[in-house]
């Protein structure tokens, strides 16, 4: 940007305090042979011509960082050329901020410059007169949109009681296990198998018997509970024979009014360790372990580690894996905790009352969802990413969520007048395209 000015500034720049510069001559570059990065340049400032050196930095903060002060190579700087003003200017030494002075009626350069670094078009309407707008601002605009996703994760708990926060939470995490492909059917099946019948059925069964129990009652309702055949494996079919000898039993012993069936799944392109037969088992698992009981609480942790269960080493009746691969895996259960638990735990403290214990309590909550990290590769990050933050990593649960808020709320749906960086962009003269 320093080397051709009259192709990435404005007109007129104006230094940090408002005074107008010229840019007569950016001077010859350093190739950082110790010094200054451009020597023998000359500006005009407010009329008056001077020569001197230019150093660049990406914030200003980074003149003391590099120890530039007591250094008597950068005497003769007579401009300090920055892209963000991270803290206070220097007083005595004229800063030129390039952010504030970036020309974007070359929007085809800005383009092509983007889609040679990322081998794809950009998606943000604002894209590339958000450059303009500091990082510092950019930041914190993830931040607020951080906070307000988690207020709306919360509230979806917020159910009056805490048998009915619990409820939510049970059909969340439902919801959760089937990923996108199998969310409806999941959802279904948290509905025909409500908490308060896992209870009864807990209450009146073998305890010994419970995990294989449920999963009878879950596969039996999901209508993916196939009987014993010829095409099958002989541990297969002794599988199928016990499953079916407790779903029958159960379906003669309780009022089951509907159940799901095989086409209700989607089973195209579907991972096989995520096929729709893992996902109710570990339901099944889940039910068993925690949400059945009546004493289930939100401080345990869900957890899947039974070494025993079939589902391990299989992907349907007839797919068997290398080895056995868990049910739960890492990435589901994180994403569980962030959108489930822990605004759940945070609602819990509301129902309690809003005491100076719980207030703190609260805020330990928020500040373990904000600080989590994050290991999403998830598109809309890699768009806020790349196109709002400069390239910058967003690295925890704040990041990611925030990005996800943004990007639904705003972005996606051409709301630029309502996000504070569009509000920003359009006062200063930009024209955002119609929604």
């Amino acid at each position: 940007m320093w080397r051709e000015p009259k192709r990435y500034l404005i007109a007129s720049p104006r230094l940090a305090d408002g005074t107008r510069i010229d840019i007569l001559h950016p001077g010859d570059f350093n190739d950082h042979r110790g010094g200054p990065d451009f020597l023998g340049a000359r500006i005009a400032i407010d009329g008056i011509v001077i020569s001197g050196d230019i150093e660049l930095h990406r914030n200003t903060s980074d003149w003391d960082k590099h120890g530039h002060t007591s250094d008597p190579n950068y005497a003769a700087v007579i401009l300090h050329v920055v892209l963000d003003a991270d803290e206070e200017i220097h007083p005595h030494l004229p800063t030129l901020l390039l952010r504030e002075n970036l020309r974007f009626d070359e929007r085809s350069f800005w383009q092509r410059l983007f889609e040679a670094r990322y081998a794809r078009a950009p998606e943000l309407p604002c894209y590339p007169h958000n450059l303009a707008v500091p990082m510092k601002r950019k930041r914190a605009l993830i931040a607020q949109m951080a906070t307000l996703r988690l207020d709306e994760l919360v509230s979806r708990y917020e159910c009056g009681s805490h048998e009915a926060l619990l409820d939510a939470v049970y059909a969340h995490v439902m919801d959760a296990l089937g990923y996108s492909e199998n969310r409806a059917p999941m959802k279904e099946l948290a509905r025909l198998l409500p908490r308060a019948f896992l209870q009864t059925v807990r209450e009146r069964e073998n305890a010994a018997s419970l995990r294989s129990i449920f999963e009878a009652l879950y596969f039996g309702v999901a209508g993916l509970l196939d009987a014993p055949s010829e095409a099958y494996s002989s541990e297969t079919n002794e599988y199928l024979l016990d499953l079916g000898a407790k779903w029958q039993s159960l379906q003669v012993d309780y009022d089951i009014p509907a159940t799901l069936a095989r086409n209700d799944w989607a089973f195209f392109r579907i991972r096989p360790t995520n096929t729709p037969y893992r996902r109710v088992a570990l339901a099944a698992s889940l039910a068993a372990r925690y949400f059945s009981r009546s004493d289930f609480s939100l401080a345990e942790e869900l957890r899947f580690d039974d070494e025993t269960n079939w589902w391990l080493t299989h992907t349907s009746y007839t797919s068997v894996l290398d080895e056995a691969q868990s049910l739960l895996g890492d990435e589901r259960l994180r994403a569980i905790e962030i959108n489930v638990l822990l605004p759940a735990r945070i609602a819990a403290l509301r129902l309690r009352g809003t005491d100076a214990a719980s207030v703190t309590n609260e805020k330990i909550l928020r500040r373990e969802w904000e600080e989590a990290p994050s290991r999403s590769s998830a598109t809309y990050m890699q768009t806020i990413e790349q196109e709002l933050l400069e390239g910058e990593r967003l690295r925890t649960t704040a990041g990611e969520q925030g990005a996800l808020h943004l990007y639904r709320t705003y972005c996606s749906c051409g709301r630029c007048a309502e996000c504070p960086v569009g509000k920003q962009l359009i006062e200063a003269g930009w024209q955002a395209p119609l929604a």
